[in-house]
């Protein structure tokens, strides 16, 4: 199962973008979901096939993603600001947007978020 503390950690963990795509692993992924998910992968660009035109995430960078990981039923495609959750057994697709820091937070004190004080 896919928790807030596993996403965090993989925000954390893929802070930075892959060295080379070649790391991503994208035929291995694109073939494993290709029974659910219409992917075309020409290099540069991953295109989800099955998604309209205008939709934003129809047409994906890859010189832009951190990681694709491999979870039970999902695979991960990570980025800097959101994560593509796709179903491996099924058409589902989600994403998960990282959330901007709380400007509170930011604002106090190292001995104050310590010690739990606002």
């Amino acid at each position: 199962m896919i928790t807030k503390e596993v996403i965090r950690d993989i925000y954390k963990e893929y802070g930075k973008p892959a060295e080379s795509t070649d790391e991503l692993r994208l035929p291995h992924f694109i073939n494993m979901l290709k029974s659910h998910h219409k992917l075309q992968f020409d290099g540069d660009e991953l295109v989800f096939e099955d998604m309209e035109e205008f939709n934003p995430f129809r047409r994906i960078l890859v010189k832009n993603m951190h990681a694709v990981l491999e979870f039970s039923k999902m695979v991960a495609f990570v980025f800097p600001n959101h994560i593509l959750f796709l179903g491996k057994r099924s058409p589902e697709l989600s994403v998960h947007f990282k959330p901007e820091k709380d400007p509170e937070e930011e604002k106090r004190s190292f001995l104050s978020r310590l010690f739990g004080k606002k």
